[in-house]
């Protein structure tokens, strides 16, 4: 169960030109690489997992940088931001802090605005509870929790969607020693039509670097009291924008809006985790909602 619980999205291959790709050097010395996508304002896009690849996110991004600047980060141990070892020294959510600060000194230390998918959305808490003035807005798409409550039901949630063939083939997946994600990839949709038009292939690897997710994770749980209490006084604008049959639930909308007051929420409707994979309606209205929340101040 846990397995379900901490894995949020699935990767789409992509193939990244070298112009397209930029670097720099974090505190620790690991080379962090990012995208650099379109023009306008600029909008720092935070993917799932912890521990996934961000080409999931590119027929989103393929749409907005037609209007915004986009950067897409490779968080440490993802795309090509590889590690040379994977443990708790070097994967941990101070790490992370560090090379979104990396991030904004590349980009001129402008205010960011931030926005998170799934975990994207959980690490954009981390972060402006303990980076708030480097923050100019957050925009949220199905992020997960501030805490992790949402835990406690996302699995459930999630199996309760699938059918006896999705769970034959996790097993089967299991017994080949490959991702159950292809196997679970429908519980995340509203639509299973869309669910299977989208499931990845069987032999697909969704992870650069494995041990990112289980380290990554506990190390945000234990950090819960301290990054609630210090986004009690976070003011900046937030956005949030969820499916309404997201697998996560609904209560993590509402917790945000409890510590986080000044959040704006919107729901899809028919629509679970990937608004822009689940159908052409959806996905129209996630990019309406998306260019509303960036048109308010500041």
């Amino acid at each position: 169960m846990k397995k379900i619980i901490l894995i949020f999205v699935f990767i789409i291959s992509s193939n990244l030109s070298a112009q397209e790709l930029k670097s720099f050097e974090s505190i620790d010395g690991t080379q962090i690489f990012y995208e650099d996508l379109g023009k306008g304002e600029t909008i720092i896009l935070l993917s799932g997992g912890p521990g996934l690849n961000s080409n999931y996110l590119k027929d989103l991004y393929k749409v907005l940088q037609n209007k915004y600047r986009c950067i897409i980060l490779h968080q440490r141990g993802t795309g090509k931001s590889l590690l040379k070892e994977v443990n708790k020294e070097t994967v941990n959510v101070s790490r992370y802090i560090e090379d979104i600060n990396g991030l904004f000194n590349e980009l001129g230390e402008e205010a960011l605005t931030l926005v998170g998918h799934s975990w994207g959305g959980m690490l954009s808490f981390s972060y402006a509870a303990n980076q708030p003035d480097k923050v100019k807005k957050i925009i949220l798409l199905n992020t997960g929790g501030i805490t992790e409550n949402f835990f406690k039901w996302f699995g459930s949630n999630l199996s309760m969607r699938l059918y006896p063939e999705d769970l034959k083939l996790r097993e089967a997946q299991i017994e080949n020693k490959r991702a159950t994600l292809t196997a679970i990839w429908p519980g995340y949709f509203y639509s299973r039509e869309s669910a299977l038009k989208t499931r990845p292939a069987l032999d697909y690897k969704f992870y650069n670097q494995s041990g990112i997710n289980p380290l990554t994770a506990g190390d945000w749980v234990k950090r819960r009291g301290d990054r609630v209490e210090k986004l009690k006084s976070f003011k900046a604008p937030v956005f949030l924008i969820a499916g309404r049959q997201d697998p996560i639930g609904e209560s993590v909308v509402y917790e945000v809006k409890d510590i986080l007051p000044q959040t704006d929420y919107y729901f899809i409707e028919e629509c679970g985790h990937f608004p822009w994979l689940e159908g052409d309606k959806q996905a129209k209205l996630l990019y309406e909602l998306f260019d509303k929340s960036m048109s308010l101040l500041p």
